[in-house]
C-alpha cells in the first residue's frame, strides 16, 4: 500500500499527517512510519473535505500540535495565502477547534481557541519510593499532570504507564515545569498506540500549564524545540509556529 504524507514541525513536536488513509488503518501505518522515521513523536490521518478538516491520531489522543499543523497542511495544499480561518475536527472531541493561519514565507503562524478543561483536580501517587502530589488538568482526549522538577525524568517514566491506565484516559501527559525559567519537559505516553516520549513540544501541556499558574495572562513557555504561547480565560488560546516538509510517498 502506497502511503503519502506529509512532516509538521511545530516546535520540534515531529508530527507525520497522512493524506490518504481510512481511519481504520492509522494505527498500523502509524507504527511502521514512526519505525522509518525515528524523530517523528506522532502520526494522524487528516481528510479535507467541504465542512471543513477531520483529524484523527493513531492513538485517538487529542493533540494540539497536530491540529495546528493539520490547518497548515490544508493551507498548503488549497495553496491559501495570508490570512485563514479553518475548522478542524479531531477525533473523539464534541466540538471543532477554529486554527488562525497566518501564511509566512516558509513557515505557518498558527492560533487556536480550545474548550477550557473539562476539570481541574489534584493527584497523588508514588514514585521511586517518594510521595508526590500535583495537580492534574483534564480536557477531552487527553490529561496532564503538572509536576515540578522534584520530580524526575527517570520517576516520571516509571509511573506514567501506571496512572494512565488507573485514569482510563486516551493519552496522559507528565509536564515538567519549572515556573521560574518557564521552561517545561513534556513526557507524553499514549496507550492505544503505545507511544512514551520526552516530547521536544506539548501544546495542549502548554495550556494546561496556563490554567494552573498563569490566570488571565499569555504564557510563554520554553520546551526543548521551541516556544508555544497559551492564554487561559473563557477560552485557551494557543499560539505556535508550524513548518512543512515536502510529501512524502512510501510502501508501507
Amino acid at each position: 500500500m502506497n502511503i503519502k504524507y506529509f512532516i509538521a514541525d511545530p516546535a520540534g513536536n515531529i508530527t507525520a499527517l497522512v493524506t490518504d488513509l481510512c481511519n481504520e488503518n492509522i494505527k498500523t501505518v502509524a507504527q511502521k512510519i514512526m519505525a522509518r522515521n525515528k524523530n517523528v513523536e506522532q502520526v494522524g490521518a487528516v481528510e479535507f473535505s467541504g465542512d471543513g478538516i477531520k483529524l484523527r491520531m493513531s492513538g485517538d489522543e487529542f493533540c494540539g500540535n497536530a491540529t495546528m499543523s493539520a490547518a497548515a497542511l490544508y493551507c498548503l495544499l488549497t495553496k491559501k495565502h495570508g490570512k485563514v480561518s479553518v475548522d478542524v475536527l479531531v477525533f473523539g472531541t464534541q466540538e471543532p477547534v477554529n486554527v488562525s493561519v497566518d501564511i509566512k514565507d516558509g513557515y505557518y503562524d498558527c492560533e487556536c481557541l480550545l474548550q477550557k478543561p473539562k476539570e481541574i483536580s489534584d493527584i497523588e501517587f508514588t514514585a521511586v519510593h517518594k510521595n508526590y502530589r500535583f495537580p492534574l488538568v483534564s480536557f477531552e482526549g487527553i490529561s496532564h499532570i503538572i509536576a515540578d522538577e522534584s520530580l524526575s525524568e527517570q520517576a516520571a517514566q516509571s509511573v506514567i504507564k501506571d496512572i494512565a491506565k488507573s485514569l482510563s484516559v486516551k493519552a496522559l501527559g507528565i509536564m515538567i515545569f519549572n515556573k521560574e525559567k518557564s521552561y517545561m519537559r513534556p513526557l507524553v505516553y499514549v496507550p492505544a498506540a503505545d507511544t512514551l516520549f520526552f516530547e521536544n513540544s506539548c501544546a495542549s501541556g502548554s495550556c494546561a500549564v496556563a490554567a494552573v499558574y498563569a490566570g488571565k495572562k499569555r504564557i510563554t513557555i520554553s520546551q526543548p524545540g521551541g516556544d508555544i504561547s497559551a492564554q487561559y480565560s473563557d477560552k485557551i488560546t494557543l499560539s505556535g509556529k508550524i513548518k512543512l516538509s515536502n510529501c512524502c510517498s512510501e510502501e508501507i
